[in-house]
């Protein structure tokens, strides 16, 4: 994992940089549609490109895979996964909620996730067997653990069914649910901001590894409806299944999930 501990300043710059960006072009930006009707503008495009150069300049042997330059590869042992925009949607409205994803898959698990979010500076990340820390905008560097809870929260995203939210609310009673569909929910589970997150849709790979690895460095478990640990490069398109967040013991849980497994 060197080359993943001897390179963070070099991200550090690059996603400070990148983030500037997204924020000053916030205000102005050319929008347009993929194949699958999500929207995608020119600074999705602008910092894919940033990010990518910088792949292959300082990774040059690796394999690149990122959500606006898809690559019809058959999946290799190890390749990055780059989010430029995480919530894009939410970034046209003006909104504040997105972030940048990068993430580095090994035989099927992610063992290097970056998360920063422009509109705060924060920059988190996590690699394997050496931890999860934040990075803040005074460049103070915490190291991250989800059993120093700080607050009773449950993330769920914008789009979750009422079917799925009323189990959550019977069985989390003292918990507040915060709707929010980009991946910086695992930041605030990896800080101790939150207990619970949960996705029965689909996703894709760019959308979970990078907090994946954050959470479970940090001592969180990130599941797949069969709970066991959530694996990567089983689907040609890179599309995930669903999956379960938590910190603490899946005993504690297990009721619940199940429930919510019975509505798929």
């Amino acid at each position: 994992m060197e080359k993943f501990r001897n390179s963070i300043d070099g991200f550090v710059e690059l996603c400070t940089k990148v983030g500037l960006i997204q924020v000053n072009g916030q205000q102005d930006l050319k929008i347009d549609f993929k194949s699958d009707k999500s929207p995608v503008t020119n600074i999705d495009l602008l910092s894919n490109e940033m990010i990518v150069d910088y792949l292959s300049k300082e990774f040059s042997d690796d394999v690149v895979i990122s959500e606006e330059s898809i690559k019809k590869v058959a999946h290799a042992d190890s390749y990055w996964l780059i989010d430029p925009i995480d919530g894009t949607k939410d970034y046209i409205k003006g909104g504040s909620q997105y972030c940048i994803c990068l993430s580095y898959i090994e035989n099927n698990y992610p063992v290097f996730g970056i998360i920063y979010i422009p509109s705060t500076k924060d920059f988190f990340y996590g690699i394997k067997d050496h931890g999860s820390y934040l990075i803040n905008s005074a460049h103070e560097s915490t190291r991250l653990n989800v059993n120093k809870q700080i607050a009773d929260n449950i993330y769920v995203s914008t789009a979750i069914r009422k079917s799925v939210s009323d189990i959550l609310t019977a069985n989390f009673s003292n918990s507040n649910m915060i709707y929010l569909s980009s991946a910086i929910k695992f930041s605030r589970i990896a800080q101790g901001m939150g207990h619970f997150s949960l996705r029965l849709g689909p996703t894709y790979e760019w959308d979970t590894a990078a907090g994946q690895c954050i959470i479970e460095e940090s001592g969180g478990q990130f599941l797949d409806k069969k709970f066991e640990r959530f694996a990567y490069g089983k689907d040609t398109n890179y599309l995930n299944g669903p999956f379960f967040i938590f910190n603490g013991e899946l005993t504690t849980y297990k009721n619940t999930l199940n429930q919510c497994l019975s509505l798929i």
